[in-house]
């Protein structure tokens, strides 16, 4: 088989301690680079839907009311350090009402690191009876992008339950999750996170919870879950206070039953019950701590008495315990690990079916997938290695073809096409291993400490060069994110430093990676 090396502005020949590009375009140095490298940040980025209503759509006016509100809020805990699972109730409403209180929430998780983050909202729009989970991409705001955390999006959607769905009409016009990331990126930074819009009935809310206990054992580092809600709604304040405070009742318990039935029956209300529904559940799970932060209502924003809305801010601190047997989940020794086993299975299946008929002289074969993950578009890496050592590696940077076809093609390119090895032979493939890499999209770098080295691959383009790492080169080299990028500008052929200058530009992106040596 063939490839159109015309492709190779998306097309990367990757060296797991090194990155090597063809191109037509720059033939004056050794290490050849592409000049205009094809990236298209827009690919499934959810845009900001309610920036200048709720909050400023300037990013310079933004910054500053966050910065005046997280310095002004004085919480009344900070989240325990060693709390393996530490879960949050913010609102959502507009700033000039809520900031503060979302302020109060938010400073309580100032600086600390989250490896695994779940953010669940209200579906106030749609009216679909389903839990949508947006899957892949990220979500943009005039401070930066948070993205996706799409191995746990996927392993979301892939639970079985008819309740999950990736329609982003459950996303398109929301506001709970996006009011929150302004707070989120100046606290935490732009972890990777799910995006959970959740609606229909409070089934919804305990299913998703149960779910949740499920996963969380096989996560290793700490996890932190949002749940996104406002509580009563336009009552006289003295009533709102009751209401809310009823509902609180419940929240300190960790009782998500008589909390939905408080709210069955009117005696509180929560427009977010769903997500704060998972999120009791889970924390009824895990023992947890309960702090009521801050209470607070929408009166010394608007003036009016008659007509509040009420707000809280409440930490939740626990340790994820043990799973039981019936719900137990291998253990993952990263967070790329949580690809569904079916579709690892089936892909490196596939992949050394495809390289036995090709290296003997047949043809790719066609493949009807299982795993509905293969019809998505996504960029992927495909490595060989013969006694531990490459024997060839080339990927697509960017999702221009589904799954399933990168997986061959690149396959297939990385037996016979990547130019620093003879191709493979037909009796070599039996010594050889597979390893595959699915990426995310690219996601401009705004400032460097965004880069996470483990999670991280870096692509960098400066001075009409280009070169790019996978997540998992730094780890295995031992390198700390300042080498990272040093030898990522020596790759692209770039003295040391390049990556600082104001013309270069830095992607980053996350891969899940597995083979066959796991």
């Amino acid at each position: 088989m063939q490839i159109n090396l015309s492709l190779l502005t998306v097309l990367f020949i990757v060296l797991l301690g090194s990155c090597t590009f063809a191109s037509g375009q720059d033939t004056s140095s050794p290490v050849t680079g592409i000049a205009n490298i094809a990236i298209n940040p827009s690919a499934d980025i959810r845009a900001p839907a309610v920036a200048g209503q709720f909050y400023p759509a300037d990013a310079k006016e933004l910054s500053t009311i966050v910065d005046t509100y997280l310095t002004a809020a004085k919480p009344a805990r900070t989240a325990a350090s060693e709390a393996r699972l530490v879960g949050l109730i913010t609102p959502h409403a507009g700033y000039q009402f809520s900031g503060p209180t979302a302020a109060t929430a938010f400073k309580s998780l100032m600086n600390q690191k989250f490896d695994h983050v779940f953010l669940l909202g209200v579906d106030h729009h749609s009216g679909l009876p389903t839990m949508s989970v947006w899957p892949r991409g990220a979500f943009d705001t005039p401070l930066g992008m948070v993205p996706v955390d799409a191995t746990l999006s996927a392993s979301l959607l892939a639970s079985g339950a008819a309740a999950f769905t990736d329609d982003p009409a459950g996303h398109i016009r929301e506001h709970s999750l996006e009011v929150e990331l302004p707070f989120y990126l100046k606290t935490i930074g732009s972890v990777p996170a799910v995006f959970v819009s959740v609606g229909g009935p409070l089934e919804n809310g305990f299913k998703l919870g149960r779910r949740l206990i499920e996963m969380l054992p096989s996560l290793p580092g700490r996890t932190l879950i949002i749940a996104s809600s406002d509580w009563s709604h336009y009552h006289d304040i003295q009533t709102a206070r009751e209401l809310d405070e009823r509902g609180l009742v419940s929240i300190r318990a960790l009782d998500a039953e008589d909390l939905a039935a408080a709210c069955r029956l009117g005696k509180s209300e929560l427009c977010g019950i769903n997500g704060v529904l998972a999120l009791l559940t889970v924390m009824k799970n895990a023992n947890a701590q309960v702090t009521l932060l801050e209470r607070t209502d929408s009166s010394a924003g608007s003036g009016d008495r008659e007509r509040v809305v009420g707000y809280a801010a409440v930490l939740f601190e626990a340790n994820i315990p043990s799973v039981s047997p019936k719900t137990q989940i291998t253990p993952a020794t990263s967070a790329q690990e949580v690809v569904p086993m079916e579709l690892k299975q089936e892909a490196l299946t596939v992949i050394r079916q495809t390289l036995e008929s090709v290296l003997s002289g047949g043809k790719v074969p066609a493949v009807t997938f299982k795993h509905p993950r293969f019809k998505d578009n996504c960029g992927v890496f495909v490595t060989l290695k013969k006694a531990g050592e490459l024997r060839g590696c080339i990927g697509l940077i960017e999702g221009i073809r589904p799954l399933g076809e990168g997986i061959q093609d690149m396959a297939v390119a990385a037996a016979t096409e990547d130019s620093r090895f003879s191709p493979m032979t037909a009796s070599e493939l039996k010594e050889v291993s597979i390893e595959v890499s699915i990426l995310s999209p690219m996601i401009p770098v705004k400032d460097l400490s965004e880069i996470q080295v483990g999670r991280d691959g870096v692509l960098l383009r400066a001075h009409g060069r280009s070169g790019v790492f996978l997540p998992q080169v730094a780890t295995e080299q031992g390198w700390d994110r300042d080498t990272f990028l040093t030898n990522l500008c020596y790759k692209a052929g770039l003295p040391p430093g390049s990556h600082k200058q104001p013309d270069a530009k830095l992607y980053r992106f996350t891969a899940d990676v597995f083979g066959e040596k796991e």
